[in-house]
């Protein structure tokens, strides 16, 4: 009789945490979504004000959006993944729930390296998906004032997250993008490095 009383008592933890479980899952899903589909939003509306230009640095436009409390700076574009985002001006734990950010360097499409940061989301949403890049393929990025250029994937590898060496420029007079995300359950780093495509 004890034991039919324990094997109850115990199912009945196991469905509670189920639910539990499952109301969290859920929670967090539609969160993500609510954030995808502001940022998204926020994309198409810059769009929809200024026309993107390929490598003219004489346009006037200037990128005036916002997302919660970041200054967007620019846009990242990656074809081949199907993934378009808004950049915010800096990396922080509320930043990143947001949008791809700006983790170092100087502006976008500058000589030199900027570094780019993003989740790495397991709806495949941010860089979820950036494991898929090879060498060769197109990565866009789109500036403050809507100049876009691009950049082709040169290296890909996974680093500690203490290692650092990723953020210097291979040569400081071309115009270099890394993009950084966790893998491995977030104990290291994946690191996809391009350099500007001519």
């Amino acid at each position: 009789m004890k034991k039919i009383t324990v094997y109850k008592t115990i199912l009945v933890i196991l469905v509670i945490t189920a639910i539990v479980l499952s109301i969290l899952v859920i929670r967090k899903s539609m969160e993500s979504k609510k954030i995808e589909n502001a940022t998204q939003e926020v994309l198409q509306e810059i769009k929809k004000e200024n026309k993107t230009t390929e490598n003219k640095i004489d346009v006037i436009q200037e990128i005036d959006a916002k997302i919660g409390d970041y200054k967007v700076i620019g846009i990242i574009n990656i074809p081949k993944i199907n993934i378009e985002y808004p950049i915010l001006e800096k990396t922080n734990k509320e930043s990143l729930k947001l949008s791809i950010t700006k983790f170092y360097g100087e502006k976008i499409n500058q000589k030199g390296n900027v570094v780019l940061a993003g989740h790495n989301n397991l709806n495949k949403t941010m860089f979820g998906k950036i494991n898929e890049l090879e060498n060769g393929d197109i990565i866009e990025l789109t500036d403050s004032q809507m100049v876009t250029v691009k950049y082709q994937v040169f290296n890909k590898y996974v680093i500690d997250p203490n290692d650092i060496d990723c953020i210097f420029p291979i040569d400081e007079n071309t115009r270099e993008v890394t993009l950084i995300t966790c893998t491995n359950r977030d104990k290291n780093r994946l690191v996809v490095k391009a350099r500007e495509f001519i």
